[in-house]
């Protein structure tokens, strides 16, 4: 079954984050440069109370972080290609990627325009 996806945001904070055996706090934001935008984390490690260094993803048209229907978090990343990439909140994994010949092209393209407004106007 295709995994939707929603809740579109620029920046979140999860407190329950798996870190090896333990858990800690991830701060996702997308940065924004001349047009391009990209997904970043930082974890804070529980061992030391200091933040990880971060894990950043390549450039894009638009990302933003986004829910999945099965509870977790990602980043989807509108492409160059046009294609919409969708990573895992690890940011080693492509979830999955969405083509226009998708049923769900439309509704995931929404996603960057509904998120782009909302930041507008808290």
């Amino acid at each position: 079954m295709p995994k939707t996806y929603s809740n579109p945001r620029m920046t979140a904070t999860i407190a329950d984050w798996p870190h090896g055996a333990h858990r800690t706090t991830a701060t996702f934001t997308i940065q924004v440069d001349r047009g391009r935008e990209r997904g970043m984390r930082v974890t804070i490690d529980p061992k030391t109370g200091r933040p990880s260094a971060p894990k950043i993803l390549t450039y894009a048209r638009k990302s933003r972080i986004v829910d999945g229907d099965d509870g977790r978090t990602y980043i989807a990343n509108l492409t160059e290609y046009g294609h919409v990439s969708i990573m895992r909140g690890d940011m080693k994994i492509n979830e999955e990627a969405i083509f226009p010949a998708d049923p769900r092209y439309a509704a995931v393209v929404a996603l960057f325009e509904e998120s782009s407004h909302a930041d507008r106007n808290p």
